[in-house]
């Protein structure tokens, strides 16, 4: 992660001096929600809370402390595409996932 304009770091205007073009690829940490039945059921979670336990947890402690989503043994299955569904897909398999499906 860059801390841009921050003591040490370049500002946006030497990036920009610097560069053709710049692209902010912030992601999005506000999840669309889906208005599905079942939406509110157990084990049903919105990618970015899934791919932050796992990261925090991984970090924190190498996943010892327990305060991730496990996808290990279960059957999994992914809506929606993109970098965050593939990184869904990629630490459900890691976990160790019985299955994994994708709805694009």
């Amino acid at each position: 992660n860059a801390h841009i304009g921050a003591e040490g770091h370049p500002s946006i205007h030497d990036i920009r001096d610097e560069s053709d073009a710049v692209v902010l690829a912030c992601g999005a940490t506000k999840p669309r929600d889906l208005p599905v039945e079942g939406r509110d059921l157990e084990g049903v979670h919105f990618a970015m809370e899934f791919l932050h336990a796992n990261t925090k947890s991984l970090l924190d402690s190498n996943l010892s402390d327990g305060n991730y989503i496990d996808a290990e043994g279960k059957s999994v299955v992914v809506i929606g595409g993109g970098d965050t569904g593939t990184d869904c897909i990629g630490t459900s398999l890691r976990h160790g996932c019985k299955s994994v499906v994708n709805f694009e």
